[in-house]
């Protein structure tokens, strides 16, 4: 599990929380998906809540596709006999082993675990109610080109998985790992604060998204470049030191 990063309930909730608000705002598309350029959008939006945060637009694709697969593998359990949610534990509850082991011999690929506290159901239920998928192609599994180097155990708390992302892997002994790997989330953090700081318009000269709009990027644009400054604090440095035409050209070589 070295080199992994462990979602916090935190990070989970404000995910949702976020997801919940693009669809009231009409961000999901008519087949039930998010429309091109969401989840660059939720990349975003994680960043100003959590400005320490390294995860990317990819990872939170994965993040909504486990969500969704343990959502409608809990959704199918529900619709059979033998099956009931419990208001007090928020969980599924089965009637008995043999119920279960009928269910498992038919779902062999496991993404919720009845008697696991699941108390982001009913919000989830907001989310993909509309386009859940029923019986075997609920849970189909994970598509390796979507997947990004992460695993899942069951042992969060309120979750049937803690989910991981990698960290950056740093040479040398033990001793040289820890200490660069403390002295890289310091820069990482002060980076991504700069670049909060640039969303918002903090310091005049790192108001960012205005530059990028007053350059004629769109806005899928915007939240791709923000995104790739936040992944190359070098990249994003030099770009203020350019003129209009060379920060045109950068951007676009970058998104």
């Amino acid at each position: 599990m070295e080199n992994k990063r462990i979602w916090s309930d935190e990070e989970t909730n404000a995910f949702v929380g976020f997801m919940e608000e693009f669809v009231v705002d009409g961000q999901r598309a008519d087949c039930g998906q998010f429309k091109p350029g969401t989840f660059e959008k939720l990349a975003l939006k994680m960043l100003e809540a959590f400005p320490g945060c390294t995860l990317t637009a990819k990872h939170y694709k994965n993040k909504h596709k486990r969500l969704k697969e343990k959502y409608q593998y809990a959704a199918d359990m529900l619709a059979c006999s033998g099956f009931g949610w419990n208001h007090d534990k928020q969980c599924v509850e089965v009637d008995s082993k043999d119920v279960l082991d009928a269910w498992m011999k038919a779902h062999p690929t496991k993404f919720y675990s009845p008697g696991k506290p699941f108390p982001l159901f009913h919000r989830l239920e907001g989310i993909f109610g509309r386009d859940r998928a029923t019986g075997a192609a609920a849970v189909s599994g994970f598509d390796a080109e979507e997947q990004v180097n992460e695993e899942t155990e069951d042992t969060a708390v309120g979750f049937d998985e803690s989910d991981m992302s990698p960290y950056p892997d740093n040479g040398g002994g033990p001793a040289m790992q820890g200490q660069a790997s403390q002295s890289e989330t310091a820069d990482q953090r002060k980076n991504a604060q700069l670049i909060a700081d640039a969303i918002v318009g903090v310091n005049e000269k790192w108001k960012v998204v205005e530059k990028l709009t007053q350059l004629g990027f769109g806005d899928d644009e915007v939240v791709r470049a923000i995104l790739k400054f936040t992944e190359s604090p070098n990249v994003y440095a030099h770009f203020w030191g350019l003129s209009d035409s060379q920060m045109i050209g950068l951007v676009r070589s970058i998104i």
